[in-house]
This record gives structure tokens, C-alpha cells and sequence, in this order.
């Protein structure tokens, strides 16, 4: 099983630091997506609904128009003046205008239809597109900032509950020093009565206790008591 984690939290107000961002992250990614949505949804709606029913009117009334002006240059043509039959310059002109206006809604028709289609492809791909990030904000941001706080409030509970625990500095003093003393080296050997600590390695000026003799000045003898593993001059 993993051990317990641990962290190495320097500043408690570093953390709320990132949580206030992510709060106000998660407030303006939101009124941001929200408002794209609605500015979508409007568009779609203007283009599906709106236009549609508009230029459905100005195609009635551009047939209407084109439907009277055609009797008017009929009639103008029926009419005579002094045996001459009129030239209708000016019916002609409204008849042609007409027709043009019904040319020019017919645009529009095919127009709306063809963006109404075309937005509708790209409101999909951009719902699709953002699917992932309005789902962050949505689950994975909110679940971070409560992580956040939760974290915040065990760092605030474990820091008055070591306040509250924590030893003088006397007592720490004094647990550190016991803590660090060297305990003492029994059966040790003793030169001129005074106990140090020996090792395997243990000679004077790197020499092995055989070859004590070879180290040490001339003028003194030293003998080896085996029953207390100690040196002594026999000069004293």
C-alpha cells in the first residue's frame, strides 16, 4: 500500500490566492459562453423565423406589385388619344421595376435559406467543439475550488492544532542534546590510565598494538595486561 502523502505548503494564502482566480475564472467563462449561446441562438433564430416570415411578405406584395403594374401598361396600351395609341413610357418603367423587386426578394429567399442551413452546420461544430470545456466548467472547475477550500481548512486545523501541541524551546534544547549524545565504548583500551576509543584500526601514528614497539620513543617500555586490555609504562 503507497505510504501517506505529504505536502510542503509554504503559504496558506498562495492557495487562496488560486482558488479566488479560479472562482472568478469560472464566473467570467461562464457569463462568456452564456452570452455566445444567446448571441447563436438569436442568429438561428433571426435566420429560421424572422427572415423567413419577412420575405415571405415582400414576395406577396412584390407579385401584387408586379400584378398591377402589368394592368396598368395593359391598359395604357388599350387607350388611345386623338387616334394614337400612348408610348406607356412611365407604366413600362413601373412594370420593370416590378419585376426587378420580385427578382431582388427571390434573392433574399434563397439567400436566408442558404445561411440557414450554414449557421445551423456551424452552431453544431461549435457546440461540439466547446462541449468539453462548458462541461469543465460546469463539473471539473466547481470540484477544484471545493478541493481547494477543503485543503484550506485541514492546513488551517493542523496549523493551531501544532500551535496548540507545540514544546518549549528549552524542552526541544534538551531532547536534541540526550538525542545526539555518544554513548560509551566499553573495554576500550587505556594508555597512561586515560580510557579512548579504539577500532580494528585503532594504532598510534597508524601502527598495529604488534608493532607498538616500532612507534613509540625508545626511552620507554611498555607492557600488555590481557585481562584489562591496557598499555603500561614500565618505566612509572
Amino acid at each position: 500500500m503507497p505510504g501517506p502523502q505529504s505536502a510542503n505548503v509554504h503559504s496558506v494564502d498562495a492557495i487562496r490566492d488560486v482558488r479566488s482566480a479560479l472562482v472568478i475564472f469560472q464566473e467570467r467563462a461562464t457569463t462568456a459562453m452564456g452570452e455566445l449561446r444567446q448571441k447563436i441562438d438569436r442568429t438561428q433564430a433571426w435566420l429560421e423565423l424572422d427572415r423567413p416570415n419577412y420575405w415571405r411578405d415582400q414576395e406577396r406584395r412584390a407579385y401584387d406589385l408586379v400584378a398591377s403594374t402589368r394592368v396598368g401598361l395593359e391598359t395604357c396600351r388599350l387607350r388611345t388619344v386623338a387616334g394614337r395609341r400612348s408610348d406607356c413610357i412611365e407604366e413600362k418603367k413601373a412594370f420593370e421595376k416590378a419585376k426587378m423587386r420580385m427578382e431582388y426578394v427571390r434573392e433574399k429567399q434563397q439567400a436566408v435559406r442558404k445561411w440557414m442551413v450554414q449557421s445551423g452546420r456551424e452552431a453544431n461544430e461549435y457546440r461540439a467543439r466547446t462541449s468539453t470545456f462548458q462541461r469543465m466548467l460546469e463539473h471539473d472547475v466547481p470540484q477544484m475550488i471545493a478541493q481547494l477550500g477543503r485543503m484550506i481548512d485541514a492546513i488551517e486545523r493542523y496549523s493551531e492544532t501544532s500551535s496548540s501541541m507545540q514544546p518549549s524551546t528549552s524542552g526541544m534544547s534538551a531532547s536534541f542534546n540526550l538525542g545526539t549524545e555518544q554513548p560509551a565504548v566499553e573495554n576500550s583500551p587505556v594508555i597512561s590510565g586515560e580510557q579512548t576509543p579504539m577500532t580494528p584500526e585503532s594504532t598510534v601514528g597508524g601502527a598495529s598494538p604488534e608493532r607498538l614497539d616500532s612507534v613509540v620513543p625508545d626511552d620507554h617500555s611498555f607492557a600488555t595486561d590481557q585481562s584489562n586490555n591496557t598499555w603500561t609504562d614500565r618505566n612509572e
